[in-house]
């Protein structure tokens, strides 16, 4: 999901702006700290919040400071209720870190400007064309910064982007190195690589926290990697699993879970998570304005009240990365393109947040006997993944074997991912059309398994086994005709 960075905009924010003192008896009109992760630190910054627009207006009322004839600028219209984290790239329209494009530091400062009242860290992605000031810059503006090395198949850039992480942890730039994002998923590098550029990293800068970032289900598939970072970082996209947005954190809420057991008393961070306000709608999930803020306001209301650390994806819009990821790539911003905060969003900075929607007892459709259903079926030739519902069974406890015909019985998505999850509403969305002529299957089958179970890996085969019939609690076939 993160491709290589994120994206950016010309505009310097209007919300950086600085407090202006009386000549003799300077007064300094806005309160900053950090916001502690808790409902009480957030009530208390806002009440020094409303202090200060109090004291604003009353130097108004006043005049001002006798005659300098010196007013004070409005307080910014964002109370100072900050993120734990952003994930920040400083691209602007015109600009694609995969063709090579320059940044500046002033550009880096003025996009960073932006956001430094309303986050305390900072993430980065790469460290090469101009990113690897970031760390620098970050830390002069009062932020951390979480600096990346992004790792791809090109072993050279890799050895340039593992010298600059490296550089900037030694001229202390950097709080945390990030060694790779979305590796394992993207299947760029095997994980012997990925783990001897870890470990290489960890040697040069004893001390330094170093991890790598990639979505759960990866992370959970390599426990070697999960024992060698130093703290761990996992990405979770509801958006991009079909789950509608109402039970997205629900959903995050136990993937979280499952990683924290796996990850042997490591902290657990989510590196990225968000909602698109624009694009196209994945099965359940609808990309919005509405749906991106309620995300949003959900999401963080969650991680506070689990202490739960994160980078949000992402600080702003990026135009680049529709052309890698469809119209969708262009609209995971909290604020747009051009600097300009999205509608909604204001709330979570304002320190609303949501009641516990996120703890679900019971099982989908209540007690009964295990069913599973097709919601969406891909019309024969098309490349739109497969939905199904799960009920009576909790989904914690069971996945989605998934095969589809064309000349044999395939396992589907693949043989590295057999299994499909089951979200916490009972939903499911499997990708049957992950090679070949997929797109063209005849028959459609989907097994209801315990977690446990290892599926049959089929590549052709002219039959299902009768294994996968006596594991699945439920199950459903379907033709598909031309």
């Amino acid at each position: 999901m993160s491709n290589r960075d994120t994206s950016p905009s010309k505009t310097v924010s209007n919300l950086a702006r600085e407090a202006t003192s009386c000549p003799k008896a300077p007064i300094q009109t806005r309160i900053r700290m950090s916001i502690p992760s808790t409902r009480r630190g957030i009530a208390m910054e806002r009440l020094k919040w409303k202090a200060n627009h109090l004291l604003a207006a009353l130097l108004l009322v006043l005049g001002g400071c006798g005659d300098s004839g010196n007013s004070l600028p409005p307080p910014d219209p964002i109370p100072p209720a900050s993120l734990t984290g952003l994930n920040f790239s400083p691209y602007v329209d015109g600009q694609d870190p995969n063709r090579g494009s320059q940044v500046s530091e002033e550009q880096l400062r003025q996009r960073m400007r932006l956001i430094a009242p309303h986050t305390q860290w900072i993430r980065t992605f790469g460290s090469t064309n101009g990113l690897e000031r970031s760390g620098a810059v970050a830390h002069s503006l009062g932020l951390k910064a979480a600096i990346g090395a992004w790792l791809s198949r090109d072993l050279a850039a890799n050895e340039l982007e593992i010298s600059n992480v490296i550089a900037s942890a030694r001229a202390k730039e950097a709080d945390l190195l990030i060694v790779g994002s979305e590796v394992l998923l993207r299947n760029d590098l095997s994980e012997v690589a990925l783990l001897d550029y870890i470990s290489r990293v960890k040697q040069a800068v004893p001390g330094m926290q170093v991890t790598y970032a990639d979505v759960y289900s990866e992370l959970l598939a390599h426990p070697k990697v999960l024992e060698a970072v130093d703290v761990v970082l996992a990405n979770f996209f509801p958006y991009w699993e079909s789950v509608q947005v109402g039970s997205a954190v629900a959903g995050i809420h136990r993937q979280y879970s499952n990683v924290v057991a796996a990850s042997n008393g490591k902290e657990v961070m989510v590196s990225e998570t968000g909602w698109p306000s624009a694009g196209d709608v994945q099965g359940n999930a609808i990309p919005s304005l509405e749906n991106a803020a309620r995300f949003f306001l959900n999401f963080v209301s969650w991680a506070e009240a689990e202490g739960v650390h994160y980078f949000y994806f992402e600080a702003f819009d990026e135009a680049w990365k529709a052309a890698y990821e469809g119209p969708q790539g262009a609209h995971w911003g909290v604020w747009d393109k051009d600097g300009t905060l999205k509608a909604g969003m204001a709330e979570v900075f304002e320190g609303k947040r949501m009641a516990d929607n996120w703890t679900v007892t019971g099982i989908p459709g209540g007690p009964g006997s295990p069913t599973i259903n097709f919601v969406q079926i891909p019309k024969y030739g098309t490349f739109t993944d497969l939905t199904g519902q799960v009920l009576h069974v909790d989904p914690s406890a069971y996945r989605v074997a998934v095969y589809i015909y064309v000349s044999g019985w395939w396992t589907k998505p693949t043989f590295a991912n057999p299994l499909t999850t089951i979200q916490i509403d009972g939903s499911w969305t499997a990708d049957i059309t992950t090679g070949g002529s997929d797109q063209n299957a005849t028959r459609i089958a989907a097994f209801v398994v315990p977690n446990h179970y290892v599926p049959p890996l089929l590549g052709g085969d002219a039959t299902l086994p009768s294994t996968l019939t006596q594991a699945a609690v439920a199950s459903r076939e379907i033709a598909r005709n031309p």
